[in-house]
């Protein structure tokens, strides 16, 4: 049976039509002329041309003009000049070549056809041009059978969805997938996507991209180790070693897992995600168990949920969710909120933060807000009031207003010895502060004021309503940030 299929395929080359034929043993002996409407067959192969020279000691063809090579119903090859070698069953077509195989057409200046092994390749520059795609490169090898491009070399896709710029992307018919390996730059609507590995999937209009990924638009930029997009529902998965960067708002969110919606303009970072929100001359850390940043119509607001804790080199702080409205540099922190500012503590029902110009510009707190510093294990500096107003020069908090029911609790010292607790009432009270300290305290209306030697202090006037002294919650480095 191999040997009836071997004898097939080696048959000779067969002479279908030539309106003339010449033979001149002196003039080209080692060629026939065959002229008009020459018609050739070997193997299940079909050739046509203007003219023709027959090699038959070699079983070789030099095809001229209007060239045309069948093999079967399903490949189709045209152009100006062919060289066959009979023998290795390869053509070599070249001049306005145009190669079609089912539904694809490639044009090329020179196509190599391994009629045996059913193979082709090319070295020049050459397309694939239909009505939705555009596929173009220097180096290319398709394998009929598999229905299978591999496109080498500075190769442009382009498709009414998505471009594609690389030097090597295999195309897969048949499954519809296209993958992509090395550096590759893809453009989908207003995003720009880098990666070193990858696949298309055309017909679900699904992506995977891998090693060094990035994607990069007008708002931000999002490194990720990978990265799944869904085309159709525009929504994408990253995983592992996130990182989401807005250089115009100077800050970088890391984390394991997001999820991005490209038609809700909405980023949702899961997976011990932290924050560092960068100053000139500090950084701002952030953790929790989950960020959402949205940016629609130049709205841009970034909350973090559960468990929040922050700090930077003036400021620590944590409450149960945050919201930073960055358009007007607001943070505002929201169920038990509590900062630090040095020695202070400051806790409110929910507090809001200037961040004007890269850094803490002034505080509000509002509703049972109360500031604590602590002497000793029994003695706290308290101030409490209906709204506070922090101010601050250089991160540094410098005063202090505070506005209707204003009371204070604050111990007398002596020779760096406690003499005596003074309580105050005034509906508002200014504080100042120098080298973190409270320097100044001035009262708008004459409070009422009572002092109270230390001994004769009874353990409940040491403590204002409300006071809660919650030093332990409160974050002692960048470590302590990250969220189990």
């Amino acid at each position: 049976m191999s040997v009836s299929i071997y004898a097939q395929e080696e048959k000779k080359i067969e002479i279908i039509n030539a309106d003339f034929t010449y033979i001149n043993n002196d003039l080209h002996p080692d060629y026939w002329r065959l002229i008009g409407n020459v018609n050739i067959k070997h193997n299940n192969t079909n050739m046509i041309c203007d003219s023709a020279y027959y090699y038959s000691s070699k079983e070789r063809i030099e095809a001229f003009k209007n060239v045309k090579l069948f093999k079967g119903d399903s490949i189709k090859v045209v152009g100006n000049y062919l060289e066959y070698n009979g023998e290795e069953s390869i053509a070599v077509i070249s001049e306005n070549v145009i190669f079609t195989h089912n539904s694809k057409t490639l044009s090329s200046d020179k196509i190599t056809l391994n009629i045996k092994n059913d193979y082709a390749y090319y070295n020049t520059r050459s397309q694939i041009i239909n009505l939705d795609e555009m596929i173009s490169s220097n180096i290319g090898e398709y394998n009929i059978k598999d229905e299978i491009y591999k496109f080498i070399d500075s190769v442009i896709f382009i498709t009414k969805d998505y471009s594609i710029k690389t030097n090597f992307l295999k195309y897969d018919i048949k499954s519809l997938k296209n993958y992509i390996k090395g550096p590759s730059k893809i453009q989908i609507n207003d995003q720009i996507i880098y990666c070193e590995n990858g696949f298309f999937d055309s017909q679900n209009n699904k992506a995977e991209f891998y090693q060094n990924t990035k994607i990069t638009n007008d708002e931000y930029s999002i490194k990720a180790d990978t990265i799944f997009y869904n085309n159709i529902t525009k929504h994408s998965i990253a995983k592992n070693n996130i990182q989401l960067r807005d250089s115009i708002n100077n800050f970088i969110l890391y984390g394991g897992l997001g999820e991005f919606y490209q038609k809700e303009d909405k980023l949702i970072i899961y997976d011990s995600p932290l924050l560092k929100l960068f100053s000139d001359k500090d950084t701002l850390f952030m953790s929790s168990k989950k960020f959402i940043y949205t940016y629609s119509n130049n709205n841009k607001v970034l909350q973090s949920f559960k468990n929040v804790k922050f700090l930077n080199n003036e400021i620590t702080g944590r409450c149960d969710s945050l919201s930073y409205r960055i358009s007007d540099s607001l943070i505002s922190l929201f169920k038990k909120p509590i900062i630090w500012l040095d020695e202070y503590q400051v806790s409110s029902d929910s507090i809001d933060i200037s961040y004007f110009n890269k850094s803490v510009n002034r505080i509000f707190i509002k509703s049972k807000p109360m500031i604590i510093s602590k002497e000793d294990s029994l003695s706290f500096n308290q101030i409490k009031g209906n709204i506070m107003t922090g101010y601050f020069k250089k991160n540094k908090l410098s005063h202090l207003d505070v506005n209707g029911n204003g009371q204070s609790i604050y111990f007398l010292n002596e020779n760096n010895k406690q003499i005596g607790m003074n309580y105050i009432e005034s509906s508002n009270i200014s504080i100042k502060f120098q080298d973190n300290k409270i320097n100044q305290i001035n009262y708008e209306i004459i409070p009422l004021s009572i002092t109270t030697p230390y001994n004769d202090i009874k353990l409940k006037d040491r403590y204002l309503d409300g006071f809660n002294w919650r030093n332990n919650e409160k974050p002692k480095n960048k470590k302590e940030l990250i969220t189990e």
